[in-house]
């Protein structure tokens, strides 16, 4: 093992024998990496602080030389706590939604600076209270390529031809839908909804902060999100099947309600 020192979010902590813990963390230099943390349980450890869920920190760890294999705790200085988090429960539940599919995925333990860098700017602004359910949206929206997913949003999914106008961004089949390949009994979708969809395919998790945001078009874009982890890409997320049983997503009134909002018409 090579001591080195790596910047980290940390996304899980568990117990391992009597004092000793097992945290996995995404980190800048090397991706998805664990290590052990001998002691980190007793009350003199000087490392607690850094391991908290959620937490960013410094850390020096003895590396395994295998990307999958446990490394070792040297020690870890505290950058930012996020601990303001554990406050509210949506909140919680949006950061361990973000936290649950890099765990779930093996891709991860390849580095990505700028994937840690979303990761981190997701969780401080989770934490700090700055649109934490539009955070989580898109920073699952800004991941979808990580996972092999893919949502048509530059041209006619149905054609494969760009379009200047679309009528309607198709909600099982993910693509946008031209002038063209409209069917003769669908509903035309409100243009504003497909703008707001290519708005944010044509920016970046930290450029479309800058933009004004539609609650209805968030809860329709997050019902659509989570189930395309769960069911097209095949992650599995208990935070995400607990966010899913919420009123809001319920299924006997979301597509009701989606109809209402995206051709503005009365339910």
């Amino acid at each position: 093992m090579s001591e080195i020192k790596i910047k980290a979010v940390v996304l899980d902590s568990f117990n391992y024998e009597e004092n000793d813990k097992i945290i996995t963390v995404y980190s800048k230099e090397f991706g998805k990496l664990s290590f052990i943390a001998l002691g980190a349980n007793k009350p003199s450890s000087k490392n607690n602080y850094s391991l908290n869920l959620f937490s960013v920190a410094n850390f020096e760890i003895f590396k395994s030389r295998k990307a999958q294999s446990i490394s070792k705790l040297k020690t870890g200085t505290l950058i930012n706590d996020n601990f303001k988090i554990t406050k509210s429960y949506n909140n919680y539940l949006f950061a361990s939604i973000i936290s649950s599919v890099i765990l779930q995925e093996d891709l991860f333990y390849n580095k990505d600076p700028k994937w840690f860098d979303m990761l981190q700017e997701a969780i401080k602004n989770i934490n700090d209270e700055i649109n934490p359910f539009s955070n989580m949206v898109w920073f699952l929206f800004y991941s979808l390529k990580n996972f092999g997913g893919n949502w048509e949003l530059k041209k006619c999914y149905r054609c494969s031809k760009p379009s200047k106008i679309y009528r309607k961004f198709d909600l099982n089949n993910f693509g946008l839908v031209c002038p063209n390949c409209i069917y003769e009994n669908e509903d035309e979708q409100d243009f504003e909804f497909i703008k707001y969809l290519q708005r944010m395919d044509n920016n970046t998790f930290f450029t479309i902060q800058k933009f004004s945001i539609n609650v209805s078009y968030e809860i329709i874009i997050s019902k659509l999100i989570l189930g395309y982890y769960l069911n097209e890409l095949g992650i599995y997320s208990f935070p995400i099947k607990e966010i899913l049983k919420k009123e809001v997503y319920n299924e006997n009134t979301f597509w009701e309600y989606s109809h209402s909002v995206l051709t503005n018409s009365s339910i």
